[in-house]
């Protein structure tokens, strides 16, 4: 049965009928909300999973749409709704439901913050590989939810390769369960995977399970100065086929890096920042190898940081796309295989040095390439008109080296004229996506148009 979302809501006061159904101290002033500026008429904020289920039960029948929402750091991204009914808010949802370091496993619910969740499992000095902008505010289930990785992806991979149990509540308002609390677990269907990326369009989650590892014992990193982003590309490109190479590694253009409070040799076109966790020694030898090999590649300087300086580097690279500071005007990313992670920069450089006048984060290792303009930068101020041809140009260079483009951040009068994930899916498995749609969310409540394919 496909969904088939009502385009007015049944009910004429929801805030009152919310007050009833989940009490007066879940509901929370509507300001701060909204989503692509556009305003949600109420805010509910559960204090536990049995009123998320109940809101989401009430909702489907009287065809209400709901966007659930964390911590906002992942609030942009998706297409503009044509209405926001409710924002579900889950921060309250926010304990580590059994914690088992000699398991190497944790389970929490979604509200928790990954800053939160790092300090718990700190205490049984582990950790759990999930990497997220602004940690203070990420929460697991937006993380989950948006499927984000970071700059560290190439060693640890993806949220979805760390997930061993996840807990939804569905439409129906019944909470179901897929996975477990132990590693090896291979019963059922693998939903984790399911719902993780799926941008909580078939069902809110409210609890997940991981996989962890012990806490490093060190941090450290490695800068490279190079001339060019092309020189750049082809040196940590043979870096990350060592066995020696850094667990995390990733080129920037010098706008970038001076955002990032680098300071760059004036011949410098390009930075690669290399971040290296472990033991001691291990990661003492990892630099040195990774530094000879990035100066016998072409750097024109290279430099070696401790722990302080290499988390500093690492959080800001990972903010720096999502920053409520001095957010990007327009932010594209570009996911390709890597070996042509260089030709996609050479497409779009008008100077020969790749990228144009783009601010670049490019993981070689990956194949994901983050674009990114600042209205306060020289080429920045554009207007709709620019703003489309540069994302048509992107999305037409990106196809041809067979990637894909996502847009995470424009204006939002542009992207109300842009499907922002366009080419992220062939038409046959958008049929896929919109049966497990149907069959998941049937009346269609569930983040409603903002997803691919606009489900």
């Amino acid at each position: 049965m496909p969904f088939l979302p009502r385009d007015e809501p049944v009910t004429s006061d929801l805030n009152q009928q919310l007050v009833t159904l989940l009490g007066p101290d879940a509901m929370v002033a509507a300001g701060g909300y909204a989503v692509d500026g556009v305003a949600p008429r109420v805010v509910a904020r559960p204090a536990d999973r049995q009123g998320v289920a109940e809101l989401l039960r009430w909702a489907s029948a009287e065809g209400v749409r709901v966007f659930p929402t964390g911590g906002g750091v992942f609030t942009r991204l998706g297409n503009v709704p044509s209405r926001v009914d409710v924002v579900l808010d889950l921060r309250r949802l926010d304990r580590v439901v059994e914690y088992q370091p000699a398991d190497l496993t944790v389970s929490a619910e979604a509200g928790i913050t990954l800053e939160s969740l790092r300090r718990e499992l700190a205490q049984g000095e582990k950790y759990v590989p999930l990497e997220a902008p602004l940690a203070h505010r990420a929460t697991v289930g937006g993380i989950l939810a948006t499927g984000y990785s970071g700059p560290m992806r190439y060693s640890y991979g993806l949220p979805r390769d760390w997930v061993i149990g996840i807990s939804v509540a569905g439409t129906d308002g019944v909470e179901t369960k897929a996975g477990g609390r132990v590693v090896k677990n291979v019963t059922g269907y693998d939903l984790n995977k399911l719902y993780t990326g799926s941008l909580g369009t078939l069902g809110v989650i409210v609890e997940a399970s991981f996989k962890l590892a012990p806490v490093p014992e060190t941090w450290a990193g490695v800068t490279a100065f190079f001339p060019s982003m092309a020189t750049a590309i082809s040196a940590t490109r043979s870096l990350v086929s060592q066995v020696y190479a850094p667990q995390g590694l990733q080129v920037a253009t010098p706008d970038v890096a001076g955002r990032l409070g680098i300071d760059l040799p004036v011949d410098a076109g390009a930075v690669a920042l290399g971040f290296v966790a472990g033991r001691p020694r291990a990661v003492a030898r990892r630099l040195e190898e990774s530094a000879r090999l990035l100066g016998e590649s072409g750097a024109s300087l290279v430099e070696t940081g401790d722990e302080p300086t290499a988390s500093s580097l690492l959080g800001g690279l990972t903010d720096l796309p999502w920053s409520d500071a001095d957010p990007p005007e327009l932010s594209l990313k570009v996911t390709l295989p890597p070996n042509n992670v260089d030709k996609l920069l050479g497409a779009l450089g008008s100077d020969g040095n790749g990228a144009g006048d783009w601010g670049v984060i490019a993981d070689p290792g990956f194949g994901v390439v983050q674009l990114l303009r600042w209205a306060s930068a020289p080429a920045g101020g554009m207007d709709a008109s620019d703003i489309m041809a540069e994302v048509d140009g992107v999305r037409r260079a990106a196809a041809r080296l067979g990637g894909s483009t996502v847009v995470e951040a424009c204006p939002p009068d542009v992207k109300a004229g842009l499907d922002v994930w366009e080419g992220a899916a062939g038409e046959g498995e958008l049929e896929i996506m919109r049966r497990i749609k149907g069959n998941f969310d049937p009346a269609g409540i569930l983040n409603t148009g903002r997803f691919v394919g606009r489900l």
